[in-house]
């Protein structure tokens, strides 16, 4: 089984972004980090790798105000939010794509690792849902997201959440 993990780099004022620190304690998965960018992102996670060739994709991002690391089940076709993206593009309530569809929920078989991982709906309306909603309507069976929690720039904190990905896939491939 073919497995492809994203993360993102350093938006705002932040110096690091928590998913590309856990990305680097992931094993036996290709990876990329991408900039913190609406459409921008997907469209060069496509150019970068043929996403009909994996099994799983799972995308990370860092949500700094959650405790837990969290698999989203649902992304949603808006993007708004007050925090620029790293090309300065700041969304106020527009849809990702122009179509009826109003959210995604993802076709994984999420209930093999509901034992290992807390479960959110709500994957927020910036960058990272942006990214799982372009990932859900092309590729439902095989796209998740996941966001890590506050870290504290602990090395050990991102190896736990790397350990608890890398149990993810091995339950899910």
């Amino acid at each position: 089984m073919k497995v492809l993990v994203t993360a993102f780099k350093p938006f705002g004022k932040c110096t690091n972004n928590y998913s590309e620190e856990v990305i680097k304690y992931i094993s036996n998965v290709d990876k990329i980090v991408l900039d913190v960018c609406y459409d921008k992102c997907y469209l060069d996670l496509c150019k970068s790798y043929n996403l009909n060739d994996y099994d799983l994709i799972i995308s990370l991002g860092e949500a700094r105000m959650r405790k837990v690391l969290t698999l989203e089940t649902t992304a949603k076709n808006i993007s708004s939010c007050s925090l620029a993206d790293n090309l300065g593009i700041i969304k106020k309530d527009e849809k990702i794509i122009d179509n009826e569809i109003i959210e995604i929920k993802t076709l994984v078989e999420i209930d093999k690792v509901t034992d290992i991982v807390q479960l959110s709906h709500d994957a927020g309306k910036f960058v990272c849902n942006n990214i799982y909603f372009h990932l859900l309507n092309n590729y439902p069976t095989k796209s998740l997201f996941i966001h890590i929690p506050e870290c504290n720039n602990d090395v050990n904190n991102y190896i736990m959440c790397a350990n608890i990905i890398n149990n993810i896939i091995n339950k899910l491939v």
